[in-house]
């Protein structure tokens, strides 16, 4: 639909329906031919209303991980958050991690485009530090929950099971985007690093 028969959108509306159909784009067609003139196709926009928003490519790409990966956070926390204790809550956020690449611009893919491409682009480098680093951060506040109400034994160091976790989760995301293992493999492994990790001894 031409851009004047749209809903006129607010400028920050507008921004962000550009930011979503780029990590639709980034999923889609990967990193390396990742293209403005594709995002505006998706977002049914003119390249030079993406230019107006976006000073450059890799500030769009850097904007629409951030915001996707954002979400994706809120949205497993929140699925998580009635779970019950501590453990149980981990738990199923961590499962939620790992069926994440079910949702299109949110999941494993647009995580693994970003870490590919981080050896290459300081920007994204930091972006893609700083995304894990606040995962972490959220994996230890469950971690430490669950000491806190005895699902978790007291010995458990937060920082330390939690960095180890998330990097269980992060191993077995290139198998599964491969289709080398499939969703119920990758629980099993995690339900082993879970017991191994947080039933301290």
């Amino acid at each position: 639909m031409p851009e004047s028969g749209r809903q006129r959108l607010s400028h920050a509306e507008r921004r962000a329906e550009i930011l979503d159909a780029a990590a639709r784009v980034i999923v889609a067609r990967g990193l390396h031919a990742f293209r403005i003139r594709d995002v505006a196709d998706e977002a049914g926009v003119s390249q030079p209303l993406v230019s107006t928003h976006f000073r450059s490519r890799e500030e769009l790409i850097l904007e629409a991980f951030v915001r996707a990966d954002e979400r994706s956070l809120e949205a497993l926390d929140a699925a998580a958050d009635g779970a019950g204790s501590g453990r149980q809550r981990l738990e199923a956020f961590l499962r939620g991690c790992i069926a994440a690449d079910e949702r299109p611009g949110d999941g494993l893919e647009l995580w693994h485009q970003l870490w590919t491409h981080a050896t290459f682009s300081p920007g994204v480098h930091a972006a893609v530090r700083a995304r894990q680093q606040a995962w972490i951060e959220h994996a230890a506040r469950l971690v430490d929950a669950g000491r806190a109400d005895g699902s978790i034994d007291g010995r458990v160091q937060p920082g330390r099971a939690s960095l180890f976790l998330t990097t269980v989760i992060d191993g077995l995301a290139p198998s599964l985007l491969a289709g080398i293992i499939d969703v119920d493999r990758a629980y099993r492994v995690l339900d082993d690093a879970l017991r191994a990790t947080l039933d301290a001894r």
